[in-house]
């Protein structure tokens, strides 16, 4: 069984050696089991400090673009366009993988490949490194990420080439292109799988991108939910607003 890690990549200098480092031990790792992995680096010309990192390690990735992208979810989308995994999952140049929940992993995929997304827990560290806390994974609902809650595990989930490939490339917003997605595929039907360990190590500081600008979250996830049916009365529109009027009033420094 092969799978594809997708890593796009943009000015994260402090961080991508690790994360760098961090699939090419998992690659190793799992290469023991018989089980093949591809990197995919898409990097929009980023300063030098990051391409002198890529290039240390370029030889061992199985392809690497240094491109200006659309940003975010256009690097994935070339991933996905390109990768040739059963299996592909993307991960951010701040954030890795844990080695021993992707090897537990494939071997589920491995025994049931009618599997279509499988997600798991996300171990949450500060900018060191540090470990936080532990989100464990639950079962996902359409309706409750709709009208309830948009909380997803992206970190560590995986997607079945062969079922995504019917779905289609990631929409075109600035953050939330992975919440859109994961309604998507279970608009269409995914057989999920919810894992009940963790699968990634998600790195959570101010000037992340999840922590900076978390307004921007929120209205995308508003305007995602309303495509999928969320209502007035939903729950979620009311919570949502209070965030923003919350944000508004308090703004992070």
């Amino acid at each position: 069984m092969k799978f594809s890690i997708i890593i796009p990549s943009y000015n994260q200098e402090n961080y991508i050696e690790a994360t760098l480092q961090n699939v090419l031990l998992l690659k190793n790792k799992a290469l023991e089991k018989g089980i093949e992995i591809e990197i995919l680096l898409f990097d929009s010309e980023s300063n030098e400090a990051v391409l002198n990192s890529i290039s240390k390690y370029a030889d061992q990735l199985s392809k690497v673009e240094i491109k200006k992208d659309l940003g975010q979810y256009d690097a994935i989308n070339k991933g996905i366009t390109a990768c040739s995994g059963d299996y592909w999952t993307w991960l951010n140049t701040d954030d890795t993988l844990d080695i021993e929940g992707f090897l537990k992993l494939a071997e589920l995929v491995k025994n049931k490949p009618s599997i279509d997304y499988i997600y798991g827990g996300v171990n949450y560290m500060d900018a060191a490194g540090n470990y936080l806390k532990n989100y464990r994974a639950y079962p996902l609902s359409l309706k409750t990420l709709v009208h309830k809650d948009p909380a997803i595990f992206q970190p560590g989930s995986f997607f079945k080439k062969s079922f995504t490939t019917k779905i289609g490339l990631l929409a075109s917003y600035r953050c939330c292109f992975d919440y859109e997605y994961i309604l998507r595929c279970m608009k269409n039907g995914a057989e999920m799988y919810c894992c009940d360990f963790a699968l990634s190590n998600f790195r959570y500081y101010t000037a992340s991108k999840t922590g900076s600008i978390i307004p921007v979250f929120i209205r995308e996830q508003l305007t995602i939910s309303k495509l999928y049916g969320r209502t007035f009365w939903s729950f979620m529109t009311w919570f949502a607003h209070l965030r923003l009027l919350k944000h508004s009033l308090f703004p992070r420094k």
